[in-house]
């Protein structure tokens, strides 16, 4: 998917005022929330986990499930004539990958200047706390 900075700030903005999910959408994240909490879902479940906070037909939430697993957030296999719905990476995969595109987006589109407020970021952080985020670091696959 190619998009523009302007598409990217404004994500960004998002982000900063909606925490770790802002990259979804509410009912995007109410979804992948049940489907990280239940492991796999059909669609009715999910309209049946919703209906205790809120009233949604069913054809929104499979419209939503569907648009999730076209964006890979979601794997579907086939039981009979449904589907059966479960997420692509765990909560914590997911964050990582997001916050590795959203990085190098922001170092391909601003170079230096880009690493050089990474870095200014890092000075303010104690020295016990640079070196877990080394270690995270560490452990993400660089692909």
């Amino acid at each position: 998917m190619i998009t523009t900075v302007t598409d990217d700030v404004r994500r960004l903005k998002r982000a900063r005022r909606g925490g770790p999910n802002a990259f979804l959408g509410p009912l995007e994240t109410a979804v992948m929330d049940r489907l990280w909490k239940r492991r796999r879902a059909t669609v009715r479940d999910v309209v049946d986990d919703l209906a205790k906070s809120r009233s949604l037909a069913y054809t929104t939430v499979m419209t939503i499930m569907t648009r999730l697993h076209a964006k890979g957030l979601l794997v579907r296999d086939r039981d009979g004539k449904t589907y059966v719905y479960r997420p692509a990476f765990t909560k914590d995969e997911h964050r990582a990958r997001l916050s590795r595109d959203l990085v190098r987006g922001l170092v391909d589109e601003f170079g230096d200047v880009a690493l050089a407020q990474f870095t200014a970021e890092l000075d303010s952080v104690d020295a016990s706390h640079r070196a877990a985020l080394r270690r995270i670091g560490a452990k993400e696959p660089r692909s």
